[in-house]
């Protein structure tokens, strides 16, 4: 008997010690890797719904990590909605990106990570100042003028500078984040969309055979919403195509991202998430083309995928969830303390089981109560003939459940996206009720958003360089 006492706690003793060194492993912080694609709507991708072919890679990291099939951007363009993805703030809280933000008033993804003990870099096409804040290296690979030069910016150069400062091999874990231009730059008519175009539809003949942007001193907005608006169902379909020749370029460098953290041993260390900052507009039989300026599905549904082998149990979540989500679901997958400023969520859970101690730390999706998802944009407003103009005051977006409430000051309008996912029929002249049910929800909102003001000098110089206003 006392033998056995003896064994048994001699066997105590080396399971203690087993998982001591287990949560010392597992403890070691993850790397992250935050791939943007500007412009990518969630339909564009073979996982959420299109034609296979264009992104057989993302379609694989679909399948691999935890995809989220509802995911609402903040705002229908990069720059507010980028920025409040990385602070986790709504626009009007963080200036819209293009608003001076005084120190306290939000903090970035970068400066948290940065405290927790990463290293952390940022490999753009494009660059404003909260964008660049928290980053210890910081690189737009496309320079001062992201259309200025086609063949310089390109997802290659920019995933080729991120994967260059990766491979510098350091211990200390890192937050790295590539946002690309790629698929927001179809509009170019660069080779590679067109001979994509053109192996998918041989027969086309009209007038977008070898369209693209040319004019590169004026904005390039303005000449995608003239283009597209004239555009007949033809055209509208080579267009789409040589958005999904842009999708195959960006994925083309994300299956060469992820094969590099394969080989560089890096894969089961690495959280690597995939998302959009909004959508891209094709139906000008509705007046709704290219982005800003008004909040529809199109623009403002967009991807997120977050794969961690080994610690995230691949599958899907249909929760509604936002963008401003995201930051803080990358503080608790890295063990960071969580951001006070943030007013995100984090999606995932920590396991604190015993067999979880042993293959270091596993995450499960949270269990989260619904809230509503409100996006805007101060800036911009579509006209009813679908250009783009200056906006007067604030419109929002309130997503409840399966409904949406598009509030454009003047008008209302109200959509049932399991009836119409498309949201091509207003009803909120038959639901009276429930639109002003969801408007009152809105109020809260924006009383908070204030009016909206219009750019100074430096911010109209800075949405110039962006190809959105003359």
């Amino acid at each position: 008997m006392k033998r056995l006492l003896v064994l048994a706690g001699s066997l105590a003793v080396a399971v203690s010690s087993l998982v001591a060194a287990a949560g010392c492993g597992g403890a070691r912080k993850p790397s992250v890797v935050l791939v943007i694609v500007d412009s990518l709507r969630a339909d564009g991708l073979g996982c959420y719904g299109d034609k296979p072919g264009a992104s057989p890679e993302l379609d694989k990291l679909c399948v691999e990590g935890v995809r989220f099939e509802r995911v609402v951007a903040q705002a229908p363009w990069n720059v507010p909605s980028v920025s409040s993805l990385l602070t986790s703030t709504y626009p009007w809280k963080n200036g819209r990106g293009v608003g001076e933000v005084k120190a306290g008033e939000v903090t970035t993804l970068a400066e948290a990570m940065a405290r927790a003990g990463y290293r952390t870099a940022a490999f753009t096409e494009v660059s404003w100042p909260l964008l660049q804040r928290g980053f210890q290296t910081f690189e737009n690979t496309a320079g001062s003028n992201v259309f200025g030069d086609p063949e310089a910016s390109s997802a290659a150069k920019t995933f080729a500078a991120a994967l260059g400062w990766i491979r510098k091999g350091e211990k200390q874990p890192f937050f790295a984040v590539i946002h690309t231009y790629e698929t927001h730059s179809w509009f170019l008519g660069k080779p590679a969309h067109h001979a994509w175009a053109k192996r998918e539809l041989p027969a086309y003949r009209g007038k977008f055979t070898d369209w693209g942007i040319r004019d590169l001193a004026s904005p390039a907005g303005p000449q995608v919403i003239d283009a597209l608006l004239a555009a007949g169902p033809e055209d509208v379909a080579y267009a789409r195509a040589l958005y999904r020749g842009a999708i195959a370029e960006v994925d083309k460098e994300v299956g060469a991202l992820a094969a590099a953290l394969r080989a560089a041993g890096l894969d089961a260390s690495t959280v690597l998430v995939i998302t959009s900052s909004n959508g891209e507009g094709f139906r000008p039989e509705l007046k709704r083309v290219h982005h800003a300026g008004r909040l529809h599905d199109d623009l403002l549904r967009v991807p997120l995928v977050v794969r961690w082998p080994g610690h995230l149990t691949p599958g899907s979540a249909s929760s509604l969830v936002q963008l401003l989500d995201l930051a803080p679901t990358v503080l608790g997958l890295a063990g960071a303390p969580q951001e006070p400023l943030f007013v995100g969520r984090a999606l995932f859970a920590a396991d604190t089981g015993l067999f979880a101690r042993f293959g270091g730390p596993r995450f499960a999706l949270r269990d989260l109560p619904p809230l509503p998802a409100v996006a805007e944009d101060a800036t911009f407003a579509t006209l009813p003939s679908g250009q783009r103009t200056s906006a007067s005051a604030p419109q929002l977006v309130l997503y409840s459940d399966w409904a949406t409430l598009v509030d454009a000051g003047d008008h209302v309008e109200l959509y049932d996206l399991k009836a119409d996912p498309r949201q091509e029929k207003d009803v909120s002249d038959k639901h009276r009720e429930v639109a002003a049910s969801l408007r009152e929800q809105l109020k809260r909102y924006a009383s908070e958003a204030g009016p909206g003001s219009a750019p100074d000098s430096a911010q109209l110089e800075q949405l110039r360089s962006l190809g959105y206003v003359q």
